[in-house]
């Protein structure tokens, strides 16, 4: 089956994301246990490195598609188009919003109680609120471009 350049699109968007993101946050698990001074740099440099990565890449990937094929690339959207980017936008959006609500009530809880983070967190990972925002807005990317493929597939 032949796909469209909008499902192109999103493939390579979903890809990318799993690949660099996936690789960041793997990364990140594995600063557990380092001083906190190191882990909290480290964590920076990689959350720089992650963000320069994707612009690249997707840039680059884009790029190619967009040169193999100018015809299609110059279409507007039609309405199964529209319609499959607007479900799948509603389902990253739920998403975000429940991982925003979370990490909302950690903030709050943690106000409220600061030794609750000492005695209850088995994850000691740098900048945690930081990172469960960051990736709530992946995931919720993930399920935006894995569901416009999933429609995109599916047909309607």
């Amino acid at each position: 089956m032949d796909m469209s350049f909008k499902e192109k699109s999103a493939w390579i968007s979903f890809i990318s994301t799993v690949s660099i993101f996936g690789y960041y946050f793997y990364s990140i698990f594995m600063l557990i246990g380092e001083p906190p001074e190191i882990a909290k740099e480290a964590a920076k440099d990689y959350l720089i490195q992650a963000v320069f990565l994707s612009i690249v890449v997707e840039i680059f990937f884009h790029a190619v598609l967009n040169a193999s094929n100018k015809k299609e690339a110059a279409l507007q959207s039609d309405e199964r188009d529209k319609a499959f980017e607007y479900k799948a936008n509603s389902l990253g959006y739920s998403i975000l919003v429940v991982g925003v609500v979370i990490t909302l009530g950690r903030i709050i809880t943690l106000e409220y109680n600061p030794e609750f983070a000492e005695q209850h967190s088995s994850l000691q990972i740098p900048l945690l609120t930081a990172h469960i925002l960051m990736f709530t807005f992946i995931l919720s990317e993930i399920v935006r471009f894995g569901g416009q493929i999933f429609f995109y597939r599916r047909g309607y």
